[in-house]
């Protein structure tokens, strides 16, 4: 491929990445609003969410089978992002859990074809994959970023539904923009869906799954919990909008480090410091923040801080995952990582909507803790047995 192809490829997937995560806060800045104006509980608004994620789920490895089997890895991309166009249009429409639920469904499937195809032409025809995915990841991260701000802009400013429907438009023209400018790589992805899952394979499913469930528990419910501290949508917002705007510097930032020093390293200081942050903001902060002047200092360094921890693990699970990927095998390897983290993620937001609904925030985001801790102990352990295995083959034994 040459060089000016590889920089417009490039540039298209970052502004597809822009899209999809712009979508990917679409539901939890709704959230408050659906609470206060059609009367669902957080426990219900858990069930959206996880409507969404198990619909990925499902979808994410047998799309990227598809998409590598039969050359269909551009088709797949621009039909997701029609189905997201779909899923905001039903969401504008709807004026019970009904319609709410099949919007769910729809953004579910939409999400589900991107990451595994987008991977794949990166790893394809990138050399530096770390370094490029981090910079496919900083736009992504930029719609991360705008979406909770511009969201909430559109809602204050228009009736919710309008809103919704006005945020389909983007999506139709990146389906329009990558049909009409990918091309689709040559290669054919090799038959044998079950020789994509391999230990190290289910070890990476469970290590970011659990990343996942603590990264969507905190996106999720954090909109709702500022909110209800500051009374003000656009400030809920604005702050979650500086957490997610960390991930433009730590994206690039993990890619380059993913390609110099051990993938599992950075994925285990990650979770240990996501943990210990989420375990200060619960004994700390959060009492902090029950005075009646807020600190908004305090809580924009914690802000600042989970969120460059999050991030900057996002380029090295998608380059791992196709690094451990068998053959012709990287969009369904990359799916059933994508896949596998959501189902865990999907299993525990319910959970965490239970404890906030009976217990409070303070108690969900002390949950959040335990699964970062999770995590780093699962990575821990799995860094320790690699070495020690490679010790062996050295010696010998």
């Amino acid at each position: 491929m040459k060089r000016f192809t590889k920089i417009r490829t490039l540039g298209i997937l970052s502004f597809a990445h822009f899209i999809v995560d712009f979508y990917s806060l679409f539901l939890p800045i709704f959230i408050p609003i659906l609470v206060l104006q059609l009367g669902i509980t957080y426990f219900s608004a858990s069930l959206l969410i996880s409507s969404v994620t198990l619909t990925g789920a499902v979808f994410q490895s047998p799309v990227g089978y598809w998409a590598d089997l039969y050359r269909k890895r551009v088709t797949f991309i621009a039909v997701g992002f029609i189905f997201y166009a779909l899923g905001a249009t039903i969401f504008g429409l709807s004026n019970g859990f009904g319609l709410l639920f099949l919007s769910s469904l729809f953004l579910g499937f939409a999400g589900a074809t991107y990451h595994p195809q987008s991977a794949n032409l990166i790893i394809k025809n990138f050399s530096k994959k770390g370094q490029v995915l981090g910079i496919h990841g900083a736009g992504g991260q930029l719609g991360r970023f705008i979406s909770p701000i511009l969201i909430a802009y559109l809602i204050s400013g228009l009736q919710w539904r309008l809103a919704a429907v006005i945020i389909a438009v983007p999506a139709l023209i990146a389906a329009l923009l990558c049909w009409s400018t990918l091309k689709e790589p040559l290669e054919r992805g090799e038959k044998g869906f079950g020789k994509t899952i391999t230990k190290p394979i289910l070890i990476l499913i469970l290590v970011l799954g659990l990343r996942a469930a603590t990264f969507t528990g905190i996106i999720f419910f954090l909109p709702s919990f500022l909110m209800e501290r500051t009374s003000s949508i656009n400030t809920a917002g604005l702050l979650t909008g500086v957490m997610l705007g960390v991930g433009l510097i730590a994206q690039p930032l993990g890619g380059i480090m993913g390609d110099r020093i051990s993938k599992i390293k950075i994925i285990f200081l990650s979770l240990t410091g996501i943990s210990t942050l989420l375990f200060l903001f619960y004994l700390i902060l959060m009492p902090m923040m029950q005075q009646t002047i807020l600190n908004y200092g305090a809580l924009v360094v914690f802000l600042v801080a989970i969120g460059f921890c999050i991030f900057i693990t996002f380029p090295i699970g998608l380059a791992l995952s196709a690094e451990l990927a068998s053959g012709e095998r990287v969009g369904s390897a990359v799916g059933a990582v994508f896949g596998g983290e959501m189902i865990i993620s999907a299993l525990t937001v319910p959970a965490l909507g239970y404890i906030i609904d009976t217990y409070g925030f303070r108690t969900g985001f002390g949950f959040l803790g335990m699964l970062a801790g999770a995590g780093a102990i699962v990575t821990g352990l799995y860094y320790i047995g690699s070495k020690r295995n490679n010790l062996k083959n050295v010696k010998g034994l």
